[in-house]
């Protein structure tokens, strides 16, 4: 990651220079949209108002209710204007700010990017994806590519679908230095009755390792006991056990196809992007996505994963 200081000097040449121009725009954008959705909205409250006390007759006055609350909720929609308009702002301040720290952004993932997360486990089981903020690019010479992704289940609820939230975090892959063939995963020890419960589906037998520390916070399956010894050595559990208590959620990991898999249910949004109904010239949001784009240098970093190292 570029020194802090390098990061300022940029962010008083690049970045203030462009929020100070998006503020004129976005107060523009929002006044337009106010102007259109206030009376429209005004007139349906009002409308509401006066059919519950003038309107005496029940059938008449639940029709005139009813259409009292679509002209209100016509109304709100003008506003979509502004979300749409910070949508495009803060894909452009993404961009120019991963930039500069030599990453490529995208606000969408590629077709298929769970899978492989998917196929070793990582992910609990979920009916509906979101994923944005798609991030490639390199760290010291270590290719890595990653992305949030908001994974709902499927519930019934008073005889409706409902879904609940499963998953909100970072799943990213990062290039491993050591040659492996076999699949090896590391999942979070969450007691024996729910690890017995968690094997199914899981592919390979349970590892036992040597670092008590490391059998305490994980459980590791392999397509090879050998070969997940050779990956998951003393000195590789423990930074492991650092970037873990590193992260703001459980991590989970697998060793699959060459690469080094990881998923953090954080259970929050990262990249912090900033609200289009606020002053963008409040610039918490930006030490906050700074903050955020360090911790991608910081896994690389802690694992020591570049080439030279042979962890």
């Amino acid at each position: 990651m570029a020194p802090a200081g390098d990061f300022d000097g940029f962010f008083a040449r690049e970045i203030a220079p462009f929020i100070e121009e998006k503020e004129a725009e976005r107060k523009l954008v929002l006044r337009q949209a106010l102007r259109r959705a206030v009376p429209v909205a005004a007139a349906g409250l009002v409308a509401f108002a006066l059919s519950s006390q003038l309107i005496e007759d029940e059938d008449a006055r639940g029709f005139a209710l009813f259409g009292s609350i679509v002209i209100v909720i016509i109304g709100a929609l003008m506003l979509t204007s502004v979300l749409t308009w910070g949508r495009k702002f803060a894909e452009e301040l993404s961009a120019k700010v991963f930039g500069h720290f030599g990453y490529v952004y995208s606000p969408k993932a590629p077709e298929n990017y769970l899978a492989p997360f998917n196929r070793c486990s990582l992910l609990p089981g979920y009916d509906r994806e979101s994923l944005e903020d798609h991030v490639m690019g390199e760290v010291d010479g270590v290719p890595f590519e990653l992305a949030e992704a908001f994974l709902e289940k499927r519930v019934k609820r008073d005889k409706r679908d409902d879904y609940d939230l499963v998953f909100r975090g970072l799943v990213a892959r990062y290039a491993f230095p050591k040659r492996f063939e076999g699949r090896t995963i590391v999942r979070g020890d969450r007691g024996s009755f729910f690890n017995s419960m968690s094997h199914a589906g899981v592919d390979g037998e349970r590892v036992h390792l040597e670092d008590p520390r490391f059998e305490e916070m994980f459980e590791v399956f392999s397509s090879d006991q050998v070969e997940a010894r050779y990956l998951l050595t003393p000195a590789f559990m423990e930074r492991f056990v650092k970037l873990a208590e590193a992260a703001d959620g459980p991590l989970q990991a697998a060793f699959d196809g060459g690469d080094l898999l990881l998923v953090i249910d954080g259970r929050r949004g990262y990249f912090a992007q900033p609200s289009p109904w606020k002053d963008l010239r409040q610039s918490d949001h930006i030490r906050a996505f700074v903050e955020d784009i360090g911790f991608i240098r910081e896994i690389a970093e802690v694992l020591k994963l570049d080439a030279e190292t042979r962890v």
